[in-house]
């Protein structure tokens, strides 16, 4: 009998258990006669390295100085991770390599597969399979690059042809069992930075919208719903109380659906949505009955010509509509919002500012990004459509190419940089959370049940 490793590798924030490692162990489980394990190793340097952080994550008596705390954390991580990648890069070992060697090697596998969904986890994939010569090594996940394919023995895309490759044949997929629900306590949910397990949920396979033009996460992926009832399995399951739904986007009525089978859990969750015009009153009621405790809504922009150009499919009045009704009926409000679109002015940066402070009363957190083009977004393929006269692409020894570009009018990235920096006081008097929750959002669970969390 075959024995599978499925290794969760460093680095990303470790305040839940990785969902897609957890849904391929259990439809492998489900579907073949291999041995299955699974390490989160990201958690595993965490707790090596940051002990005094996950103490103090876990108590939310604690968190009186929670972004004084949380900015220490966030600055100590970005230098080791950044120091351990250039170990990669330049042939050193990183940092707790070793033990995190001999935790894959105790498990004496046949078959080590690597989970790549942020490209930061790309580094430590390099350093270990470079060393790990005596097993089949596996690489899937939606930041898998070249590099690393040519490092591993076969690169998968799904969990079909993972199991293929685990029986040697072509599977019947009638035979298949594909009434999989993802079980979590397969870790050891206690060892997690939060203070309470916080479940991450998947209930479709990609966005059902499919048309932001910043967004690149659907591409080539058909949209296909899970049986809900498996989805109330995976709650049921794993005895937690606290979920996030981390689809890009639900709608509407699959979201109803989904709320009147969560209700009689008394569970609280939380979800990301765009603010259209049909979340009225009524549905974000019913949504509220049912545990849902926060939304984080695709705002992006104050500006409805950016929001055309994005294609959000919603407009400013619709927006703040939304967000006073998602508030009267008990929601907490976290704002999604883009800096530097393309061809973003000034004055439309500021029009996203008025929004903000027009409705800093139905806020609650204000989460900030700024606009980095990405390959295989609608801005990436069609560039002169979004007034970008030149791309540019830096290579790089891991890491796909660095992209940067130039454009023909409007805020560049270091002027939207700039922008926000001379705002981010304007910004952060909204905040009714800690402003870097938005660094750890499973934690606003918790901030909704202390008050008095605010800095």
């Amino acid at each position: 009998m075959k024995t599978v490793l499925l290794v969760y590798l460093p680095f990303c924030t470790p305040a839940s258990p990785p969902y897609s490692l957890t849904y391929l162990y259990s439809f492998l489980k489900n579907n073949c006669d291999a041995k299955i394990k699974v390490l989160d190793l990201n958690l595993e340097f965490h707790k090596l390295k940051f002990p005094e952080f996950q103490e103090y994550f876990k108590d939310p008596s604690k968190w009186k100085d929670y972004d004084k705390k949380t900015n220490e954390y966030n600055q100590l991580t970005r230098k080791v991770y950044s120091e351990n990648n250039r170990k990669v890069v330049n042939g050193e070992k990183p940092e707790f390599f070793d033990v995190l060697l001999k935790n894959i090697r105790e498990e004496k596998p046949d078959i080590v597969g690597f989970s790549i969904v942020y490209s930061s986890q790309a580094f430590y994939a390099h350093a270990l399979m470079k060393e790990l010569k005596e097993v089949t090594k596996i690489v899937g996940g939606p930041s898998v690059n070249d590099k690393i394919i040519a490092l591993a023995d076969k690169f998968l895309k799904n969990e079909i042809e993972f199991l293929d490759f685990i029986k040697e044949e072509k599977t019947d997929h009638e035979k298949l069992n594909f009434d999989t629900f993802p079980d979590f306590n397969i870790y050891d949910l206690k060892e997690y930075f939060t203070p309470k397990p916080v479940i991450p949920l998947k209930t479709s396979s990609t966005c059902y919208y499919q048309k932001c033009t910043f967004c690149a996460h659907y591409a080539k992926v058909p949209y296909v719903e899970y049986k809900i009832p498996l989805i109330e399995k995976t709650i049921i399951n794993s005895g937690q109380k606290y979920f996030f739904l981390i689809d890009d986007m639900t709608h509407i009525t699959r979201l109803l659906k989904l709320a009147e089978m969560m209700k009689p859990l008394n569970i609280q969750w939380a979800c990301q949505l765009r603010p259209t015009k049909e979340y009225t009153y009524e549905i974000l009621k019913k949504l509220k009955e049912s545990g849902l405790t926060f939304i984080m809504w695709g705002v992006e922009s104050g500006s409805n010509r950016i929001l055309n150009l994005m294609k959000k499919g919603t407009n400013t009045n619709y927006v703040e509509k939304v967000l006073e009704d998602s508030k009267k009926a008990g929601i907490q409000n976290i704002t999604y919002i883009m800096f530097g679109f393309p061809t973003e002015t000034k004055e439309e940066f500021l029009e996203t500012i008025d929004l903000l402070k027009r409705n800093g009363k139905n806020i609650d957190l204000v989460s900030i990004a700024v606009f980095g083009l990405q390959k295989g977004t609608p801005v990436y393929t069609a560039p002169l459509d979004f007034g970008i006269k030149k791309i540019n692409e830096e290579e790089r020894i891991i890491l796909e190419p660095k992209i940067s570009y130039e454009l023909e009018n409007g805020l560049t990235q270091a002027e939207a940089v700039k922008l926000k920096k001379k705002y981010n006081n304007t910004i952060n008097k909204i905040n009714k959370h800690p402003r870097l929750m938005n660094f750890f959002r499973e934690h606003t669970f918790f901030s909704i049940k202390n008050s008095g969390l605010k800095q």
